[in-house]
């Protein structure tokens, strides 16, 4: 109940937040594009989306769904719609299939079951990095994530003085960020000899409105080759981050196109982080269709899965990926998170069956337990003289018992019937499907072992009843059949179902699923084998980095800490740590060829 109070007031609490936000933020005059940029970018750029969204509508009729914006609203009218869509897709999307129960509980128990996963990022078809080249990529990696934390989190003021820029260096700087216009700054490093475009992610509503609109739109990549058209990479790509990035090649590319004439040896890169980290990877995307931005490189950290595979794939050489640990966001996606869904619902079926039929296993032999000793109180206490001495049964139990054995209306006797419907309606509750008991069953008693059987004299329902002595206990080797029938339960056969449901693999959309973009380098943390790791090293953790595959975000891996390890402190404390791990199994590299 807490937990659902809980969601409901953090519903309640987004509800406002969009509130005022399309009231006071959306609804306010934004400025028109350039006429003669707008024209270009539609003409060169967007041409085959637009294509694509024509045959599309073509062929989906009247039902065809209304399609998402390809660039940022340019009214507060365009704006609320777009804000309000999203606000509807999202909850539709998450509280709306899930329900409160679901993510209150059933996540956190499919947690539990599915355990750390972490080692899945280094099996047999990931490559482990190592050496010296490896600590000079993490070193150079690091360097840059802390001047993007610097942007994304300090005053202007201090990313200037902490990245060493003057007022002169800066080329474009968009502070106030809107719905799909984020916040970026393009800088000219003299140190490295590069031009740094550094791009915010959600820190503010309206940029977590522009990653929360995360519809597919159609994205097509045109692959240059010694500035002629070789490829036509085909695919989609996250609505909100497309449109961000579009918007920032429309603001960037005459600062950029003048400053590498001015400075032909500097280099462009895009740096970012979480949906900055997207925004920047389409970003560089576009810049490569333009010949003199085909040497463009996008640092992403954290980024999110903004594209589809083919998409993806095609970005290895200009685009880095970074992620750190159990972080969720790179693995998020629709299909993922429908995934993730299903596997949640099975994984909370089968807990609740196996707690159904232990519960029920338990309530029927405490039934059973009972329905006994009642019985037994006339054999026990008897009411009148028994007829023979030697004999351990009363003489009115004897009278009674072909009253008890006598058929009646249904079949049963009065107080077998009474039993056995209560055990049956009990058991079909807890066990999905039982036979209807509708055989005549007599109750025989045996004087010399003491023992009550009941057997089955025509009927298919508890056809062969197992022996209970005395004293309430039922016999170990019969206990089953003694409650369902000699048949397995069918409650046990959907266990083992539910069990081989959970090896297969579920259905997925690759067309439509999105996953992180180019090279993915992943820094994973295994338990230290040596529990006393000694006075050189931090922690009891082994920090590793592998390239990975990219099938390996297709499904979400739950972990106590994947929403902790998204942001950047974290990846810095990683990234340090495996720094020291580095270079310590250099210099272990080192001595050894030495010797």
């Amino acid at each position: 109940m807490p937990a659902a109070v809980a969601a409901a007031g953090a519903a309640a609490a987004s509800g406002t937040a969009l509130l005022a936000y399309i009231l006071l933020a959306c609804c306010r005059p934004q400025p028109a594009p350039e006429a003669g940029e707008e024209e270009e970018e539609e003409s060169r750029l967007l041409s085959s989306g637009a294509e694509a969204r024509g045959r599309e509508a073509g062929d989906g009729g009247e039902e065809e769904e209304e399609e998402w914006p390809y660039r940022p609203p340019s009214t507060c009218c365009e704006a609320a719609a777009v804000a309000a869509r999203t606000a509807r897709r999202t909850w539709d999307l998450t509280v709306g299939r899930w329900g409160l129960h679901g993510i209150a509980f059933g996540i956190k128990r499919h947690m539990k079951r599915q355990g750390d996963l972490q080692h899945e990022y280094s099996g047999n078809d990931c490559l482990q990095l190592k050496g010296h080249d490896a600590h000079t990529e993490v070193a150079y990696l690091l360097e840059h994530l802390k001047i993007c934390m610097f942007y994304s989190k300090k005053t202007f003021s201090a990313f200037l003085q902490f990245g060493g820029y003057n007022q002169e260096d800066i080329l474009i700087h968009k502070a106030r960020a809107r719905l799909m216009q984020p916040s970026f700054a393009l800088v000219r490093d003299k140190k490295s000899k590069c031009f740094l475009l550094f791009i915010r992610g959600a820190i503010s509503t309206k940029e977590r409105l522009t990653a929360a609109t995360a519809a597919e739109v159609p994205f097509h990549h045109i692959v240059l080759s010694e500035g002629q058209i070789s490829n036509v990479v085909l695919g989609y790509a996250h609505c909100g981050m497309l449109a961000a990035a579009r918007w920032i090649a429309n603001l960037a590319k005459p600062h950029l196109h003048k400053a590498v004439q001015e400075f032909p040896d500097y280099q462009i890169k895009v740096i970012g982080h979480s949906m900055g980290a997207g925004i920047g990877a389409i970003l560089t995307y576009i810049l490569h269709e333009h010949h003199e931005f085909s040497l463009c490189t996008c640092l992403a950290f954290a980024p999110p899965a903004c594209m589809s595979w083919e998409l993806a794939e095609s970005g290895k050489e200009f685009v880095t990926s970074l992620i750190n640990r159990n972080d969720v966001v790179p693995a998020f996606s629709k299909v993922s998170a429908e995934n993730l869904r299903a596997e949640v619902m099975v994984s909370s079926k089968l807990d609740d069956e196996q707690d159904q039929a232990h519960f029920s296993l338990f309530t029927a032999i405490s039934k059973r337990v009972a329905f006994i000793k009642s019985h037994m109180l006339s054999v026990s206490h008897p009411t009148e003289k028994n007829t023979d001495p030697d004999s351990s049964i009363s003489e009115p139990l004897l009278k009674h018992v072909p009253e008890i054995t006598q058929p009646v209306t249904n079949g049963l006797s009065t107080d077998c019937n009474q039993h056995q419907t209560d055990l049956v309606a009990n058991t079909e509750q807890d066990f999905s499907a039982v036979s209807v008991v509708t055989s005549e069953e007599k109750i025989v008693l045996s004087s010399n072992d003491n023992v009550i059987s009941t057997k089955s004299v025509a009927g298919s329902g508890f056809a062969a009843q197992g022996d209970v002595n005395i004293n309430g206990s039922l016999d170990t080797e019969q206990e089953q059949s003694s409650l369902t029938g000699q048949e397995e339960p069918e409650s046990l056969k959907q266990n083992c179902d539910i069990k081989d449901k959970l090896k297969e693999p579920l259905p997925t959309c690759s067309s439509r699923q999105f996953f992180p973009p180019g090279r993915i380098i992943h820094m994973v943390a295994m338990a230290s084998p040596d529990p006393n790791p000694g006075e050189g090293s931090s922690s009891n953790e082994i920090i590793s980095i592998y390239e990975t595959p990219r099938d390996l975000y297709g499904k979400i891996r739950l972990a106590p800490n994947m929403i902790k390890e998204h942001y950047m402190p974290s990846y810095i404390s990683t990234m340090e740590s495996l720094l020291e791990q580095l270079l310590k199994d250099d210099n272990v590299d080192t001595i050894t060829n030495d010797l």
